[in-house]
């Protein structure tokens, strides 16, 4: 399934993929089963399908603020492409929904992050051929502070810019002609970038100390740990995929990537571990089913992985939650967190005792889902 987003491709392509995708399998909500019934039983769906936007919403970004949700999306009602701000209680309840890019271009995929005392949105917009980086900074509350600005040019039409924000750095990955580029932001401007050459669909995390990068690139799945100053980067290789949207999170010294895979035909999600020792696991398969599952998230919870994902089991796509334990084996969690509409594009957040799941419901907006993992 291709991962082109309105805005840089129109409101056509993305009205017919909702309905795209293969069936079978049987859906529901599950919780409970396997060996861990004990683990399942700790993690429930607390609430559903709370309305964040009743607007044409899609790809929201959702990040925890200490005391609520933020949450970032692409508002598609007026020209396609404006970018949406909302700040809600622990709850879910909204208190704020601000405007954070409303121009006639075309702006999309939005992320949103906690960066010390503020939020970080960031986004990109359509310039030609390419498309601009560009970024804007809002309180703890969702009130937009300053003006919007320009980060950096990028000769591809999806430059996808994606963040991780630690104690002491914001670190940028984005899409360029012929590759990537990861760098990091001072004050609001970029320093200088490092070349990942035919890298595709680079990501970022950080457990508030440390920061990794995963990436795609040709039949390989490329992962690194970041550090300060300009040390080369050292990454290690997992060859023989067919990844996309490689996403990465780090818990309890260890990493996780996680990805698209097309080897057997349908999209399916897959994860490896890597360790503090860089040793890599074997692959584990996330989803499950036959059906096209895409658009991993990924939340370490402390003790657990938590695997967000869309998947095609029935007539539409439906949100998912999967809880891993350190060694990738499934805890016997599985979370149905939509409702009764096609549902895609999930993002996670870990509060500490919950996770909140964003994602976009056909012709009904951005929701809030919210599981309890104590």
């Amino acid at each position: 399934m291709k991962h082109s987003i309105p805005g840089a491709i129109g409101a056509a392509i993305i009205a017919a993929t909702w309905g795209c995708g293969s069936g079978g399998g049987g859906g529901g909500a599950t919780t409970g089963g396997g060996e861990s019934g004990s683990q399942a039983a700790a993690c429930t769906l607390t609430a559903q399908g709370l309305e964040v936007s009743s607007g044409d919403g899609a790809t929201p970004s959702i990040a925890w603020t200490g005391a609520g949700f933020a949450v970032a999306w692409q508002e598609r009602g007026a020209d396609e492409g404006d970018i949406h701000l909302a700040v809600l209680d622990a709850d879910g309840n909204e208190l704020r929904d601000e405007v954070i890019e409303g121009g006639p271009g075309v702006s999309s995929h939005p992320s949103v992050y906690r960066d010390g005392e503020g939020l970080l949105v960031l986004w990109q917009d359509e310039d030609g051929a390419g498309s601009v980086v560009r970024g804007r900074r809002a309180t703890l509350t969702g009130v937009a502070a300053g003006d919007a600005f320009d980060l950096v040019k990028s000769g591809a039409a999806e430059s996808w810019p994606i963040a991780a924000a630690s104690r002491d750095r914001v670190l940028l990955a984005w899409m360029d002609a012929g590759g990537s580029l990861l760098g990091s932001l001072d004050r609001g401007a970029l320093g200088s970038s490092t070349p990942l050459d035919a890298a595709q669909f680079p990501s970022v995390a950080t457990d508030g100390d440390a920061t990794a990068l995963a990436w795609a690139q040709g039949d390989t799945i490329r992962f690194a740990r970041t550090s300060q100053g300009s040390a080369p980067l050292e990454p290690i290789a997992h060859q023989g995929v067919a990844a996309k949207l490689t996403r990465v999170a780090l818990g309890g010294g260890d990493a996780f990537v996680a990805w698209e895979d097309t080897r057997g035909g349908a999209e399916r999600i897959l994860a490896l571990r890597i360790s503090a020792q860089n040793e890599v696991s074997r692959e584990a398969e996330v989803s499950r089913g036959e059906g096209s599952a895409n658009w991993p998230a990924l939340a370490w919870t402390g003790s657990s992985l938590a695997v967000a994902y869309y998947q095609f089991r029935e007539r539409y796509p439906a949100v998912f939650v999967t809880l891993l334990r350190r060694d990738l084996t499934p805890t016997g969690v599985e979370l149905e967190v939509s409702g009764d509409a096609p549902a895609r594009y999930p993002s996670l957040a870990w509060t500490g005792q919950e996770l909140g799941i964003a994602y976009a419901e056909k012709d009904r907006g951005i929701r809030l889902s919210r599981v309890s993992c104590r």
